[in-house]
């Protein structure tokens, strides 16, 4: 009896050791293999654009709303960069070796990639919601849960930040009806978009391509505008 309760332990850890190695194949398209490491990389060099734009735009105006926004692009620029070095990293593993092990029960390379990543969203993303509330109330500290299936967690946590921000650039836009003001709501929607599309990718390889492309005009969005108002 006590060999059959062994087995069966045995082939539920392997189940689930093959769900999470299946989980790679079911979130990526093997054709967007390496595209969302160059998209990485593209939204990376963005990011640290807007950034350089929000600084100068700082310095010219001292308000504290362009210095969240060029010290939260700042980090997502990092954390962009290392994101496109160890999924890169992965990929050519892949592409060399056919090794693969994204997302899956085993903390690797790609893991490291994706927390360093989230991390650096999760405090950027703080520095935007505290342009939204007043200076007496700016106070932001974002709860981390350490879990195996982090993909999911991680970017309904973030989505939820984002969709702060991103109402109340919304409503901003409304009572301005400006351009700019128009530019910033669609840049967070866009962005608050990628994370919510990314937790449905198990059930969608296009949701994971779709999301990939908003976050992508979601910085193109700001970066338009910052170059619009630093004219």
């Amino acid at each position: 009896m006590a060999g059959r309760y062994h087995l069966l332990s045995v082939a539920v850890v392997n189940r689930s050791i093959n769900l999470g190695e299946e989980m790679a194949i079911d979130i990526i398209p093997v054709r967007f293999y390496g595209f969302d490491t160059a998209i990485y990389a593209f939204a990376a060099l963005i990011g640290l654009a807007i950034a350089y734009k929000a600084y100068k735009l700082h310095g010219l105006t001292g308000k504290k709303q362009h210095f969240y926004l060029a010290t939260a692009f700042t980090i997502l620029g990092i954390g962009l960069a290392t994101l496109t070095l160890t999924s890169g990293y992965t990929y050519y593993r892949y592409f060399m070796f056919g090794q693969i092990s994204l997302f899956d029960q085993v903390f690797n390379i790609d893991d490291l990639g994706f927390w360093i990543y989230g991390l650096s969203s999760l405090v950027a993303y703080s520095f935007l919601a505290m342009s939204y509330i007043p200076e007496s109330r700016a106070r932001f500290a974002p709860l981390i849960f350490f879990t195996v299936s982090y993909f999911a967690y991680l970017n309904i946590m973030l989505f939820a930040i984002m969709a702060y921000v991103a109402f109340n650039a919304v409503r901003h836009w409304l009572d301005s009806r400006d351009t700019n003001s128009g530019l910033v709501a669609a840049g967070f929607l866009l962005m608050a978009g990628f994370h919510a599309a990314l937790p449905f990718a198990t059930f969608s390889k296009l949701l994971y391509v779709a999301g990939h492309f908003s976050l992508v005009l979601g910085f193109i969005a700001l970066l338009i505008m910052l170059i619009r108002v630093g004219k």
